[in-house]
């Protein structure tokens, strides 16, 4: 009889721990799938806050109208189309960032940006004169960012959208 109880003890004690650790993973996995989500929700609201829509316009003018790529356009506007400039550019460093860390919820993100990623793309990534090598990095980030968003046809040029 001795035998049955502790045999009993200890399926009963591995049941526990089995148990247990199952547990622990599931809340695991489902508290990193919440902060995913909740980070890919509060990324896409500052991108579409009213303050950071009208930096996006701001930087889209000084982009688009200069044609010369980031770097160059950057050392030539205004202090306010810096700021603009700069903002945009460290939104999508960080959004690369996040991504290449798996930090966001991959589905929503190309939902949520793949069509901003198509827009952005000639103006940041594909513009020449990226000499600076740390201009380079920053921008080959994002580079790598819109590839994975890039999904939907190209915008028609006669309807931009920042």
């Amino acid at each position: 009889m001795p035998i049955d109880i502790s045999s009993q003890v200890i399926t009963g004690l591995l049941g526990t721990i089995v148990g247990v650790v199952l547990a622990g993973a599931l809340s695991w996995s489902r508290s990193r799938s919440e902060r995913r989500l909740n980070l890919t929700l509060s990324l896409y609201a500052e991108f579409h806050a009213p303050a950071f829509n009208h930096i996006r316009i701001q930087a889209y003018e000084a982009l688009e109208k200069s044609g010369a790529g980031v770097p160059a356009t950057y050392a030539a506007v205004t202090t306010d189309e810096k700021v603009a400039i700069s903002a945009v550019v460290h939104f999508f460093e960080k959004l690369a960032l996040l991504t290449e860390t798996r930090a966001v919820n991959p589905a929503l993100l190309k939902r949520f940006f793949g069509q901003y990623a198509h827009f952005w793309r000639p103006l940041l990534c594909d513009a020449p004169g990226v000499d600076d090598p740390e201009w380079r990095q920053t921008l080959h980030a994002i580079q790598r960012l819109f590839a994975r968003l890039d999904a939907l046809p190209k915008k028609d040029p006669k309807n931009p959208r920042p």
